[in-house]
């Protein structure tokens, strides 16, 4: 966790990290679901931003980038964010 997160961002206590976009949409949903409010901090390679650089990407490129998500949530909401995961 970097410092400009750990002393401005909420949203502190890591809970998930989804390696590709398959993974990423299914733990996002969950969350949704579950009315859990998270952060996303997206590390990758040279793919995934290039699914970013144009104008208007499409959902191909976006389907193709291997990157890694990690989701944070606040301290008070990991249980629950523990249990939308495993639901």
């Amino acid at each position: 966790m970097g410092l400009f997160r750990f002393l401005f961002f909420k949203r502190k206590c890591l809970v998930y990290t989804a390696f590709g976009n398959k993974m990423y949409l299914d733990a996002a949903n969950k969350f949704t679901e579950h009315e859990v409010s998270y952060d996303t901090v997206i590390r990758g390679g040279a793919n995934a931003h290039s699914a970013m650089n144009g104008a208007s990407p499409s959902f191909n490129n976006f389907k193709a980038s291997p990157s890694q998500y990690d989701f944070y949530v606040a301290k008070e909401d990991e249980y629950r964010a523990q249990q939308a995961l495993h639901r």
